[in-house]
């Protein structure tokens, strides 16, 4: 039984044939080999046009199908989609422990904003908010898992892992750099006419998290569940506008490349026990001092300040004594 394969090209087999026949032959007179040749140059002719037709099938197929994987890729993650395109991920009900640093984030306030909008101007608005978190999420590499409303869902250290270390460095790097560009988001929609300030607040957690393919056979979602993405959620509940609180692991990863303030211990919904955060403050410049001394004999005044350790209460009351003091 022929195969497939030998079924589809058939003729080109018969071509080749009637070719090595010809070369076969041992007498073979000009008039011979002039009727082969033409019998094969028609043959090869057909052949030609019949590739043609099919080179152009394959490529409209081609563009068809990047057109639909590209259309694809937007309902999952860039590093899912890669591997899987790759053939590098198993597309099955499957799922693992890693350790993750998870990233939580909304809008403060967004629920009471958008119960005075109307729909079409709401959803513009929750639209252009996303796009720009969306892209800053991709430039560090974030594993975008999902948005819930406003909310957004992110994580690092899986499908691609570096380390530790990393993962929680480019989290917090990505929370900061959209905490700034809120402050270019909230110019532009005061343009617009939003007179809210519209400030966003961040939870960040590292832990050991399930990650892997939920669902049933016929659809999956690939996400995660475990402690730190209740911890994450808990603490940007718990964060102010336009702050951004990680747990205290998170901290011991990041501590020496960006600044913190102290530590603070929080009552949080679901932990029985009081759960330590930090306040992140910026990425640490190692062209710039982060301790500010103050001389001034004449005031009575010598200090020498840490801003990468000292608490927002300690330095009011140091302004108020150095107040006294001038005054």
């Amino acid at each position: 039984m022929k195969s497939n394969i030998d079924a589809e090209f058939q003729n080109e087999i018969k071509v080749i044939k009637e070719a090595k026949k010809v070369l076969e032959t041992e007498k073979i007179s000009i008039k011979f080999l002039l009727e082969k040749y033409q019998i094969l140059l028609k043959s090869y002719q057909r052949l030609f046009r019949q590739t043609k037709t099919l080179t152009k099938v394959s490529d409209n197929q081609q563009h068809r199908l990047k057109i639909i994987m590209e259309r694809l890729g937007k309902y999952v993650s860039y590093q899912l989609f890669k591997k899987i395109t790759q053939g590098k991920e198993k597309v099955e009900l499957v799922t693992k422990r890693k350790k993750l640093t998870v990233f939580f984030s909304d809008i403060k306030d967004f629920s009471y904003i958008s119960s005075h909008m109307e729909g079409e101007a709401l959803a513009t608005f929750l639209n252009s908010y996303l796009e720009e978190m969306t892209k800053i999420v991709i430039k560090w590499g974030g594993n975008l898992d999902k948005y819930w409303g406003d909310a957004i869902l992110a994580f690092f250290g899986d499908p691609d892992f570096t380390s530790d270390e990393d993962h929680a460095f480019r989290c917090v790097s990505m929370a900061i750099e959209m905490r700034e560009k809120m402050k270019d988001l909230q110019k532009l929609w005061f343009e617009h006419g939003y007179q809210e300030p519209l400030q966003i607040r961040i939870g960040i957690a590292t832990g050991f998290c399930t990650v892997g393919n939920f669902g049933s056979s016929e659809r999956m979602d690939y996400t995660i569940i475990g402690n730190p993405v209740n911890f994450a959620a808990r603490l940007e509940s718990s964060a102010e506008a336009d702050e951004i609180l990680i747990s205290h692991e998170t901290w011991g990863l990041i501590k020496n490349k960006i600044i913190c303030e102290p530590y603070i211990s929080l009552s949080l919904k679901g932990f029985h026990q009081e759960m330590i955060a930090h306040k992140v403050l910026r990425i640490k410049d190692s062209s710039k001092n982060d301790i500010l001394e103050i001389d001034a004999p004449d005031n009575g005044i010598k200090l020498k300040i840490d801003f990468s350790i000292a608490k927002n209460e300690v330095l009011r009351n140091i302004i108020k004594e150095i107040n006294k003091k001038i005054n």
